[in-house]
């Protein structure tokens, strides 16, 4: 009988030993362009870009945050194996978000291929000083391995994230430990003064001292198509947007005797309130609709509907708006505010509408369109 596989993350090096046999250098160079860090494996040809600059397809479109604008990779057939690259500067995030497919129109957006797996791989990633062009720097990379042990054999795996087929935008969690992450790092750091030392010294003196960057600059991911959902005209595979999230919601933590005085709408677009003791608390996020998986994305408004006559409960709603739609899409929530915390749909059975709040017999309601829910009883649930 064969014996058992065992599945652990190898990063480079925990041991001197593991550290010189397996810390390998990968050279890779870098566009800088539009506000990001990126290179790709190819782009779709761009008649009207005659003089070779940014073509309309090219993968530098992923970081506007306009979903009218794609990479649309450039290979034969179906993309299987056509990649990006993309720089993520100093810190580690938590999260990346993508935006599948053209999302122009919904019209294109089914006409294209779009990605149904994406294999994601991670860098560390270090400058040498003034090792740059008009165009972009070379960055000197250490991979994050994660490997499968089968039978003593220690074999390259990759981390994949599954794509839903659907417009709007989609987020994932980052499969990459962060203890293991760190560790690269503080390996990276010293191999590079170790290993660049004289190249470094070389070019400061042939650049007048000047040191553009700092040696670290960051974490570079590979995003590699795996699988695709094939478009009913082209074959084509198209990404609109992707970015990455370093946010994290602080927890609430309100003393007993601590009053909720005001609850508002913010300049930055985000709903927060006030207690008694502390001023400007973050309540309401477009972060809070990543795991609703019916919310089709675009542009997006967060409204302060109404507040409960105690201001322990607010109704809030977000606004999406996206060309590929006649109407504006409201979806409503109902967040305990003591709590910072939004209710999820299913303790009001799922409703599809709310009308605001109702006070009736010393006892506060929430007037849904499936009928009025005791938040007395709400709050016990959460």
């Amino acid at each position: 009988m064969k014996s058992a596989l065992v599945f652990f993350f190898s990063i480079l090096a925990f041991t001197p030993f593991s550290q010189a046999q397996h810390a390998k250098w990968e050279k890779m160079f870098l566009y800088d362009a539009m506000g990001g860090v990126w290179d790709e494996s190819s782009e779709l040809d761009d008649p009207e870009n005659e003089y070779d600059g940014i073509g309309k397809y090219c993968a530098c479109w992923l970081f506007d945050k306009d979903v009218t604008t794609a990479w649309v990779e450039g290979a034969k057939g179906d993309g299987i194996g056509e990649y990006v690259l993309i720089g993520q500067k100093n810190t580690f995030p938590n999260k990346i978000y993508i935006h599948n497919g053209y999302q122009k129109t919904e019209s294109l957006y089914l006409k294209n291929g779009r990605p149904k797996s994406l294999g994601i791989s991670l860098y560390v990633a270090y400058h040498l000083p003034a090792d740059v062009t008009e165009l972009g720097g070379n960055y000197y990379c250490l991979p994050f391995q994660y490997t499968i042990l089968i039978e003593g054999d220690l074999i390259p795996m990759k981390n994949s994230l599954r794509l839903r087929d659907k417009m709007g935008p989609q987020y994932f969690i980052l499969p990459f430990d962060k203890e293991k992450v760190a560790s690269l790092k503080e390996l990276g750091d010293s191999l590079f003064k170790e290993d660049f030392m004289d190249r470094r010294a070389e070019i400061l003196e042939n650049s007048s001292g000047f040191e553009q960057h700092k040696a670290f600059y960051g974490y570079i991911f590979k995003l590699e198509i795996i699988d695709v959902y094939k478009g009913s005209k082209w074959d084509d595979i198209c990404i609109s947007d992707v970015w990455f999230s370093t946010e994290e919601k602080k927890k609430i933590n309100l003393s007993a005797g601590e009053m909720i005085t005001d609850i508002f709408e913010g300049e930055d677009g985000n709903i927060y309130f006030s207690t008694s003791e502390q001023e400007k608390i973050l309540l309401a996020s477009p972060r809070d609709i990543e795991d609703e998986d019916d919310i089709v994305g675009g542009e997006l408004d967060i409204v302060l509907m109404d507040v409960s006559p105690d201001k322990e409960w607010a109704q809030v709603d977000f606004l999406f708006s996206h060309e590929a739609y006649i109407r504006v899409e409201e979806v409503p929530f109902l967040y305990n505010v003591r709590l910072g915390k939004k209710v999820d749909k299913s303790l009001l059975g799922d409703y599809f509408s709310m009308y605001g709040f109702v006070e009736k017999d010393g006892k506060i309601f929430i007037d849904t369109s499936e009928g009025m829910f005791d938040l007395d009883e709400v709050r016990k649930k959460l």
